[in-house]
C-alpha cells in the first residue's frame, strides 16, 4: 500500500477514474494524511448516506464536525486507508488497534477493522478485498495480527465478503439498540487473510 511506511502500492484490475470515464487507472491505497480531511469527509458522509444501518455512526453527528474535528479523527488512534484510482475515492476501511471505547477494551495482539465501505459503482471489482488485505498488512507491521470486526446480521451482502475471504463467527452477538438486528462479532488472523 503506498504512503504507509514504504510499501509498494497495491493494484487491482484497472477502474474508471470518474467510475464512467473512459480512461482505465490502477486502484491504490493510500493510508489518509489530516490535510486529506475533505475527501475522507466526503466519503464518510457518502457511505453513511447511502448505507446508514450498516455502520456505528450517526449521520448527523458527522455531517456537524468542523476541520479540526476530521483532522483529529484522521490523526488516530484509527488508521484509515483508502482505495483510489487517481484522484477518485472509490472506497475506505480503517483499523483501530484499540477496543472501540475503554469499555470495550481487545487484547493485546488484536486491532479492530472498521469502516469497510466501496462506492456502489465501484462494487464487485475486487476493492473490498484489496482493502482487506491492506489493513491486513498494517495490523502485522503493528504487532497486532488478531483481526477482528462487527457486521449487522442483516447485512448478507458484507458476511459474504468476509466469509469467503475466511473470518469466522465467533457467535459473540451484540443487539443493536432501536433496531430488530445485532452485530456480529468475526475474526481472522492477518497472515491467514494475506495467503488467502
Amino acid at each position: 500500500m503506498s504512503q504507509h511506511r514504504g510499501a509498494a502500492p497495491h493494484t487491482v484490475e484497472p477502474a474508471r477514474a470518474a467510475l464512467d470515464d473512459a480512461a482505465p487507472l490502477p486502484v491504490e491505497v493510500h493510508r489518509v494524511l489530516p490535510e486529506q480531511w475533505r475527501a475522507h469527509r466526503e466519503l464518510r458522509l457518502d457511505m453513511l448516506e447511502a448505507d446508514p444501518d450498516a455502520f456505528w455512526a450517526d449521520l448527523a453527528e458527522v455531517r456537524s464536525r468542523t476541520e479540526a474535528q476530521w483532522r483529529e479523527e484522521i490523526a488516530g488512534p484509527r488508521i484509515h486507508l483508502q482505495a483510489r484510482a487517481g484522484e477518485t475515492v472509490l472506497g475506505g476501511i480503517a483499523l483501530l488497534p484499540e477496543g472501540y471505547t475503554p469499555e470495550h477494551p481487545i487484547p493485546e495482539d488484536r486491532s479492530n477493522i472498521v469502516s469497510l465501505w466501496v462506492r456502489p459503482a465501484a462494487r464487485g471489482r475486487g476493492i473490498s478485498t484489496l482493502l482487506l488485505r491492506s489493513v491486513a498488512e498494517l495490523a502485522l507491521s503493528i504487532g497486532r495480527p488478531e483481526l477482528s470486526l462487527d457486521v449487522d446480521d442483516t447485512n448478507s451482502s458484507a458476511r459474504a465478503v468476509y466469509e469467503r475471504l475466511g473470518f469466522r463467527a465467533t457467535g459473540q452477538r451484540e443487539p443493536r439498540e432501536g433496531r430488530d438486528s445485532a452485530w456480529i462479532e468475526y475474526v481472522l488472523g492477518a497472515e491467514e487473510l494475506l495467503r488467502g
